[in-house]
């Protein structure tokens, strides 16, 4: 019988590999790992490449997979002991020898020798088909015969000749034809692969993904590098309702297989935007427009998503044109010197007198009329321009508190300008050690900038400080600025956010104003009370122990130096 357990070993053996199949026995305790049967099929492995221990196994697993597969034989090896023997089931990802990632299932049973204590898994490995069918077939289709480009830096279709292959889908479309849609997807977080893993990573990445879609999409889709990491995906003459499905299915291909570079796993996720293309009015340039529309929607949502275009991203693309709109007119009023600065007072609760004016920014069209501030503000913050307003807003405030030597001026600074080396540089310059000026200056700066980075915010503040200027924070209580951190901002003045203010009527509100300030006069900070639109709030706050007051009640917005007398000649900007 002995002599002819080797032949039981091979028939078995052919049998495993007729099956396509792969026994295994674990030996638990020693550590131990055997293989019977199709290894090169179903762990993409030699004879030799197989492992012998255990662990090596598990180091050729999906590292996602790993955990739960852990967690799961130790519970059934541990419901093993006593003598029962336990059945299970599991799924998870093996990396073959090119790198690759196989979906496989794992069944068998976990058995404890009662008298020796020893533990064995026994198990049979075989290939997921119906995964195998879902990451490799995803577009495949008998009904659809459209030619794959394939994939390389060199040879693809571009942005240019993506367009054409969308504008003769649409010169074809007729109500047979379903039109199919378009996919643009593009790699996640791939800056921050290139900074952990280096260009070369990153570029390799990039070839991985256009040959992964490409394999995915098969004979029926196009798929083409558009620019970067940008990809498009093409189904031509396709049914619209599967697109879901498909950017899906290639979100969880991306999820479950990461990029294995020599041993080392990389995961990389990415976004779809997709658009149907079952309107033969739409142009091929607004179809691509449109799912890349839709690709950025995904990758605002927090990234590794799919959103398909709908009205509402086009009615927030009108919106963003509108601002664009705006912030060209921005550009060219400045170009123009029709940006001018507005000065609002502020006054002192006790004796009535203007304590320091803020410097606002002002936008006059082409007909000399003020544009409100509300118009063009919101649009110059969306387009990055608030550095350009902020830079201007520094240079005219310390020009005039150099002409006047009793003037006290405030100005605004975003987080952008708050953070930027060269602001801080510049107006050292501006300044030029005149310590009589910058004692006349304070920096207005929002709460949510000064709590953005508050390490570098602080930094920011001492150096000013040192240049002699004050620091008010503005806006205070429409955030999350704690009291405790008043103190480590090393703060001169805070202005409590008009919202408490407008009403103040309200216990809440008033118990707000009057905690924050007491800690103020404890802290030795003046305090100023922001949007008093009547006499009425302007007279509570000043019973509260406000020490400034601000709003309408005493002055809006002025185009003039309020501070010179009515028939001035310099009076008017």
């Amino acid at each position: 019988m002995a002599d002819s357990a080797p032949l039981w070993l091979a028939h078995l053996s052919s049998t495993l590999k007729a099956a396509n199949q792969l026994a295994c026995l674990w030996h638990v305790t020693k550590g131990e790992i055997e293989f019977l049967g199709d290894s090169a099929r179903v762990l993409g492995r030699g004879e030799s490449e197989i492992p012998k221990r255990a662990d090596d196994f598990v180091m050729l697993m999906n590292p996602q997979d790993i955990p739960a597969r852990q967690i799961a034989l130790a519970s059934v090896l541990e419901e093993s002991r006593g003598g029962l023997v336990k059945n299970f089931t599991l799924n998870y990802r093996i990396k073959n020898s090119d790198g690759n990632f196989i979906p496989l299932i794992e069944t068998g049973t976990a058995v404890t020798d009662d008298l020796t204590g020893e533990q064995t898994v026994h198990s049979l490995l075989r290939i997921d088909a119906s995964a195998v069918a879902q990451d490799i077939s995803l577009f495949e289709s008998t009904k659809h015969t459209a030619k794959n480009v394939s994939f390389g830096l060199m040879a693809n279709l571009g942005r240019q000749g993506l367009e054409t292959e969308l504008e003769k889908v649409f010169a074809t479309m007729n109500p047979s034809n379903a039109g199919g849609f378009l996919l643009a997807i593009g790699v996640d977080q791939l800056s921050l692969i290139n900074h952990t893993y280096g260009s070369h990573i990153a570029d390799e990445v990039i070839i991985r993904t256009g040959k992964r879609l490409e394999a995915l999409a098969g004979t029926r889709a196009i798929v083409t590098r558009i620019s970067g990491d940008l990809f498009g995906v093409l189904i031509k003459d396709g049914a619209t309702h599967e697109m879901n499905g498909i950017a899906n299915s290639i979100l969880r291909v991306f999820y479950h297989q990461p990029f294995d570079f020599d041993g080392q796993i990389i995961p990389v996720m990415v976004s779809i935007g997709g658009v149907e293309l079952s309107n033969p009015d739409l142009k091929a340039s607004t179809a691509l427009a449109q799912a890349e529309l839709a690709l950025r929607e995904a990758k605002n949502r927090g990234r590794g998503c799919f959103v398909a275009h709908d009205e509402t991203i086009s009615s927030r693309t009108h919106d963003f044109a509108d601002v664009l709109a705006i912030g060209d007119k921005f550009l060219k009023s400045f170009r123009d010197r029709r940006i001018k600065m507005a000065f609002q007072p502020i006054i002192n609760a006790k004796t009535q007198d203007v304590t320091f004016y803020e410097c606002l920014i002002r936008m006059i069209d082409e007909d000399g009329k003020v544009v409100p501030a509300g118009m063009f503000i919101p649009a110059i913050e969306r387009m990055g321009l608030t550095r350009l307003a902020d830079g201007y807003c520094t240079r005219e405030a310390i020009t005039e508190l150099k002409n006047y030597d009793d003037l006290r001026l405030s100005i605004n600074v975003s987080n952008h300008t708050l953070t930027d080396p060269q602001w801080l540089k510049d107006i050292s310059e501006q300044l030029g050690g005149r310590s009589d000026v910058a004692r006349r200056l304070i920096v207005e700066i929002t709460e949510s900038a000064a709590m953005f980075d508050i390490n570098q915010t602080m930094k920011v503040i001492k150096t000013l400080q040192e240049m002699g200027c004050q620091i008010a924070l503005d806006d205070f209580g429409a955030g999350q600025t704690a009291f405790t951190q008043l103190r480590d901002l090393s703060l001169n003045i805070v202005k409590i956010d008009k919202s408490f203010v407008r009403n103040i009527h309200k216990d809440d509100n008033m118990l707000f104003i009057r905690a924050l300030q007491s800690i103020a006069e404890g802290m030795n900070l003046e305090t100023v009370g922001e949007g008093a639109e009547t006499l009425a709030e302007a007279r509570i706050l000043a019973d509260g122990g406000i020490n400034h007051i601000q709003g309408y009640a005493y002055g809006m917005p002025s185009l003039e130096r309020l501070w010179l007398p009515q028939n001035h000649m310099a009076r008017k900007l």
